[in-house]
């Protein structure tokens, strides 16, 4: 039953594109957070209004078709453009700074662990990974950004700060 609209419902559409990009209607079911069938049934309802085939039906695979292809082509470029708009239009949200800090698990537990918040606080655009192990993390082969050990300062390789 071909329809006389302009455009077919954009939900149906957000089927198809998803669809016929993974070439899955599981894949695109869990990309559009719905289910399988609930794909399959809006890119029915488009397929009838346009009143073309989109996909060849395989055994355990879907196939665009050459109606299909074309056709994705013309969706799939539309959702970018849009894509790309809500992109300009949203605030650009600052990238955090992603800070690996070597250290070891006691350190961590008893001496850095009450003073997390704080840093936080004061920092909120450092994103504060610790990497707890006995092994000095390895800084110049960029394992880590820095270390924090205690001792003497005496390590191989290592230029230490004491404090």
């Amino acid at each position: 039953m071909r329809s006389t609209r302009p455009l077919p419902p954009l939900v149906s559409l957000r089927a198809f594109e998803a669809a016929a990009r993974h070439l899955s209607f599981s894949l695109a079911a869990q990309e559009l957070f719905v289910t399988q069938s609930a794909v399959s049934h809006h890119i029915q309802k488009l397929e009838s209004e346009l009143g073309v085939a989109l996909f060849d039906r395989l055994t355990r695979a879907v196939a665009l078709t050459d109606a299909g292809q074309a056709y994705y082509a013309k969706v799939h470029a539309a959702f970018e453009l849009l894509r790309q708009g809500t992109h300009e239009t949203r605030p650009q949200v600052d990238a955090r700074a992603k800070l690996q800090v070597g250290l070891l698990a006691s350190f961590a537990t008893r001496w850095l662990a009450p003073r997390l918040q704080t840093f936080a606080l004061a920092h909120p655009r450092i994103d504060l990974q610790l990497r707890p192990d006995i092994a000095l993390a390895d800084v110049s082969g960029g394992e880590v950004d820095m270390a924090i050990r205690y001792g003497r300062g005496r390590w191989p390789g290592v230029r230490a700060l004491a404090r």
